[in-house]
């Protein structure tokens, strides 16, 4: 997904085949680390005022542009959740979208959970192969500059031989991206194995992490680059859009292709980065699995959609076309088709959203290629399977879109010169990261929104296991 000119495939499965291969020399050779994979707790999604309303959005507007909150759009079109349901549900996730690029500063997290699951694969004694990704992904923006951190593990790896099972928790990427309007800089390494920090193992870190995900010993194996960010020349236009309203009907903005064993995909957004798939159609929706609830206590809307079959592939277009591009390096799909669509929408009557949970199905029949670590593994004559269980969470609070207090918890060397001409980029001031709280001594609080979170999902936080 695209966002504050972060690249969208850093935020679904972070691709790991050359670090298959890396690892396991590797381990050949001197061993890797060994990933802690914990039961992430709940409360990693309500750190500070994360998924809180903003009952003040006069100072969080961009110049020029508006928000446009709930009841307006009610009002203006005399629709009521009673009589006009699914126009509502379009109508909402519409002006959710349309709100959130038009705010000055905001936080948004992201984990997913990923299965890709491979049948009947020849080389392989025609067993099934099964390979899960754990990845978060962060991006915030505000008045100090932008931060965006990506951290993966790989949680299962079945059917590829005990070797290469017993493997599976050394396997993982980080990347992490900071720029303001003077430069941009990015560290990325091989993990040699994620931590997500959760019960049973140092559960206290979980929180200090974002999604409960760290990686202490980025340093030893990272690479940095950087550039200086030029003055625009102010000859970028707009995409020209002919919607009425800012709950009409969203705009479809193609961002290219990605083609998988001769069939084509698309890739792009509609309006924001994280929406890569469109809601705001009603003739899309199960109208017997969707619907709208609203808590007056919280002015929260909650809008539960699932999308028919026979209309999966075009709403999630651009989402399918990531899910293919991101597991190219596991299985490489061919005329896949999308087998099951549902969302969990949060937004409050201010108009911004609160958080959205997606479970994304997607499977071939078709005989495809097994590329796990780099296509030793031959095919896979049963076709195959790639599903996103994906937690989406958001704040507007000033404090919690503060990119510099991210960088003094996670990247605290952007404080030295040493960094910077590691990224070969001079004439930049370090960071001054002095008055924000170091990972020692940062201690997060929790909400109590978290009491009101209801999962999508089939499983609760307390007892979810990642082999599950």
């Amino acid at each position: 997904m695209k966002s504050y000119k972060f690249k969208k495939s850093r935020i679904a499965i972070t691709l790991i085949a050359v670090s298959l291969i890396v690892c396991m020399l590797t381990v050949l050779l001197a061993g890797c680390n060994k990933a802690e994979v914990g039961v992430t707790p709940i409360d990693v999604f309500f750190v500070g005022n994360m998924q809180k309303d903003v009952t003040d959005t006069s100072s969080l507007v961009k110049e020029g542009k508006e928000i446009v909150e709930v009841d307006e759009m009610l009002e203006t079109e005399g629709w009521t959740l009673e009589s006009n349901p699914y126009e509502v549900i379009a109508g909402i996730y519409a002006l959710a979208v349309t709100n959130y690029n038009n705010v000055n500063r905001s936080l948004y997290y992201i984990m997913t959970d990923a299965s890709v699951n491979a049948f009947k694969c020849s080389n392989l004694m025609n067993k099934d192969v099964n390979v899960g990704i754990r990845s978060t992904y962060s991006v915030i923006s505000g008045k100090n500059g932008n931060f965006s951190q990506t951290v993966s593990g790989v949680t299962i790896l079945d059917g590829l031989g005990s070797a290469v099972s017993s493997l599976r928790s050394n396997f993982g990427w980080n990347t992490q991206t900071y720029s303001n309007s003077e430069f941009s800089i990015d560290k990325k390494g091989f993990t040699a194995g994620a931590q997500f920090y959760g019960a049973g193992n140092n559960e206290a870190n979980a929180t200090k992490y974002i999604m409960g995900a760290g990686n202490p010993k980025l340093d030893k194996r990272t690479d940095y680059s950087g550039t200086l960010i030029k003055p625009s020349t102010g000859t970028s236009k707009p995409p020209v859009s002919d919607r009425e309203y800012p709950w009409s009907e969203l705009d479809q903005l193609d961002e290219g292709t990605v083609t998988i064993d001769g069939t084509e995909y698309y890739l792009g957004s509609y309006g924001a980065g994280w929406a890569t798939s469109n809601y705001s159609k009603t003739e899309y929706f199960d109208k017997e699995k969707t619907s709208i609830s609203y808590d007056a206590d919280l002015d929260l809307y909650t809008l539960n959609i699932t999308v028919l079959p026979e209309y999966a592939d075009e709403a999630n277009d651009f989402t399918k076309g990531l899910l293919v591009r991101d597991t190219k390096d596991y299985i490489a799909l061919k005329n896949a088709v999308y087998t099951q669509s549902t969302a969990k929408i949060e937004v409050y009557g201010s108009g911004l959203i609160k958080s959205m949970q997606n479970i994304d199905t997607l499977e071939s029949n078709e005989k495809c290629d097994l590329t796990v670590a780099g296509g030793i593994f031959g095919s896979c004559d049963e076709g195959g399977r790639t599903q996103n269980r994906i937690t989406r969470v958001f704040s507007y609070d000033e404090d919690d879109c503060d990119a510099l207090k991210y960088c003094a918890l996670y990247w605290p060397e952007l404080n030295s010169e040493k960094t910077f001409k590691k990224a070969k980029i001079g004439s930049v001031t370090p960071l001054d990261l002095s008055g924000y709280a170091d990972i020692s001594s940062y201690k997060p609080q929790i909400n109590d929104l978290k009491d009101k979170f209801e999962s999508l999902y089939s499983y609760d936080w307390s007892t979810y296991k990642l082999e599950n």
